[in-house]
């Protein structure tokens, strides 16, 4: 065991003092290495342990460093296998360059003939052995019968093959008569027609082999149009004319809410050529590209054959293509979970979901902007916006905001109320659809949604209606030691955050049913879970993430899986559990992480009396 240790320690320093001999070298004369690109020959895997995802230490700061030139790690050649490839290259027999002339294969030909009032064409249709197509329009400056103009499409297409040097060719045509004449089924009895099968007969001959045969009318679309072309155009010059082909029509209408439109010029996406430069460390000729995706590609990687950006503040971001990022907009935005958010919450909540690309918020405002439903039913403000004040919090969910909205359009059961509760800290809610609210709802909903799930609060904020001011739901909060704060009707603002959270879900029922406004209760659970997962502006973070630690798992993720994820699928669930309880119990012990982050513990005692600031910048450490 001892000997097998020193043997991995020694290959590990071995590995660390050739990754630091490149990067002494290129430190000593870097102006040579930038200007030319540097083949190094090594018998150790550099490439593979500078472009490891999981470097740390001096070996990330190595790899950093080498990023920037244009060091390319090739192994060295062996020159036994060198000495062995010239032997087999010298004395390897050669095929006959005689028997391979003598195999020549076939040539295929189709040709059509057209006679018009507007003129008359030919059409050619010439296909290679291995698949290549050659295509000819001939308009023909002088008038012809129908059969004519097959005659001389026959004649058009010979004298293209013996200019390619055909010797083997079949001459597909539609019309009956030209290929029982040449085939001598047919006697041609018009002196003209003579004239034509001699010419075609005195051609045949210069080929090694050939045969004819007469198809469908069907089967022979292509010559047919090309040669319908040749005999409508009314020119008399050649011409070269291009057929582009138009996949929509011009006034087609999107199907989904908006599209997206491409900002790359071709079809490669941005992702190309940084994933192609880690998978093989091909570079493309343009040396100023060259050097910009060796500087970009230091913070990328690659799992799983998908490209990961190193983030900042969390885990790797899956980075998505154009088609790939639409999919992402338009879930998040109208999906299951989707509540038609704004532009700027759009990128974010795309973003902590795990997923990037350049445009994110250039992308996202135009999507919001072309959104019928966002447009429909935007919120306008009536009042200015303030400045954000610092919540104190002595333990989790200890302040809860709590309000009636309604009468909402009637809906089964004749349910026409919603009791809405909100934590001020964490922004969580809960809500439940009622026909009728008394005392004794609001008390059983407090028991069940607040004091059962989330423990005892300090204080609950509601206005003073007979609901929340009434004897048994005072005597409900006093014998639980709850303090009860109460805001005028008069003036619903004393309690913001309840009005705040009323407002986020009648907007996003709105957008959601449209004009069936009866489903808002099956529609509730749907925009309760779009809300709790959607980040908010004052916090930073999501109400799922505040509350449970991390964000939920949405079904962007499953069509797009991220980096937690995948690792969710390739790792034993089990073996994942015990790992994850396990940190949680060294996080408790210390107020700081093996990372360096800080605990939640720890953040919650030492925020107490913070400003807005320290409270956004621990919910997105969190």
């Amino acid at each position: 065991m001892s000997a097998e240790l020193c043997r991995c320690r020694n290959q590990v320093f071995k590995n660390g003092a050739n990754s630091l001999s490149s990067s002494k070298c290129c430190s000593k004369a870097p102006p040579y290495f930038q200007a030319h690109p540097v083949i190094v020959l090594t018998d150790q895997p550099l490439r593979s342990i500078l472009h490891k995802p999981d470097l740390t230490g001096r070996m990330l700061q190595w790899a950093i460093e080498l990023s920037e030139f244009g060091i390319e790690f090739q192994p060295r050649l062996s020159k036994k296998g060198q000495v062995m490839a010239d032997f087999v290259l010298e004395y390897s027999r050669r095929p006959d360059q005689h028997h391979e002339s003598g195999e020549q294969e076939w040539w295929t030909l189709r040709v059509d003939g057209a006679s018009r009032s507007s003129g008359s064409g030919v059409g050619l249709l010439l296909q290679s052995p291995t698949g290549e197509h050659l295509e000819q329009a001939i308009r023909l400056g002088f008038s012809a019968s129908n059969n004519e103009a097959e005659y001389e499409a026959i004649l058009s297409g010979l004298d293209l093959a013996l200019a390619l040097s055909v010797s083997k060719l079949r001459i597909y045509s539609d019309s009956q008569l030209v290929v029982r004449h040449v085939q001598k089924e047919y006697e041609a009895k018009d002196s003209r027609m003579a004239r034509y099968l001699a010419k075609v007969r005195s051609t045949l001959q210069q080929f090694t082999e050939w045969t004819i045969e007469k198809i469908k009318r069907a089967d022979n679309g292509r010559a047919d149009a090309l040669a319908g072309i040749a005999a409508s155009l009314p020119t008399r010059e050649a011409i070269l004319l291009p057929i582009h082909v138009q996949a929509n029509p011009s006034v087609a209408e999107n199907s989904t809410c908006n599209s997206i439109e491409a900002d790359q010029a071709d079809d490669q996406e941005w992702t190309h050529d940084i994933a192609e430069y880690l998978r093989t460390g091909t570079l493309t000729e343009d040396p100023k590209q060259a050097h910009k995706i060796r500087v970009q590609a230091a913070r990328f990687t690659l799992i799983g054959g998908h490209l990961y950006k190193r983030s900042f503040t969390g885990p790797y971001l899956r980075c998505l293509g154009h088609s790939e990022a639409q999919y992402v907009l338009a879930e998040l935005h109208e999906g299951v979970c989707g509540n038609h958010t704004g532009g700027r919450s759009l990128a974010h909540r795309a973003h902590s979901q795990g997923y990037y690309w350049p445009t994110m918020k250039k992308d996202a405002a135009a999507y919001v902007q072309k959104c019928d439903k966002c447009q429909r039913y935007a919120p306008i403000p009536h009042i200015p916006s303030i400045a954000l004040k610092s919540v104190s919090s002595p333990w989790p969910f200890a302040q809860w905001g709590m309000d009636i909205v309604g009468p909402l359009p009637a809906a089964p059961a004749q349910k026409k109320f919603l009791l809405v509760a909100t934590d001020y800290f964490s922004k969580w809610v809960e809500a439940e659809a009622y026909a009728s609210i008394k005392d004794k709802d609001v008390t059983k909903f407090v028991w069940k949604n607040i004091v059962c799930r989330y423990g005892i609060p300090q204080i609950i904020i509601a206005d003073n209606g007979p609901q929340f001011d009434s004897i048994a739901f005072r005597n409900f909060c006093s014998e639980l030691n709850i303090r009860n704060s109460y805001s005028t009707p008069r003036y619903p603002q004393s309690n913001g955050q309840a009005e705040a959270t009323n407002k986020t879900l009648v907007n996003a029922l709105k957008k959601r049913l449209e004009q069936a406004k009866g489903r808002w209760v099956e529609e509730l659970p749907g925009v309760l879970w779009a809300y709790r997962t959607t980040p908010g502006r004052p916090t930073g973070n999501t109400p799922f993430a505040l509350t449970y630690g991390m964000d939920a798992v949405i079904p962007t993720e499953i069509g797009l899986p991220t980096i937690r994820t995948d690792a969710a699928k390739q790792k034993d669930a089990d073996t994942e559990l015990g790992r994850n309880l396990e940190l949680g119990r060294r996080s408790q012990r210390k107020r700081i992480h093996p990372d360096g982050r800080l605990s939640t513990k720890s953040i919650s005692a030492l925020q107490s009396k913070s400003q807005a600031q320290k409270l956004q910048k621990w919910y997105a450490s969190t």
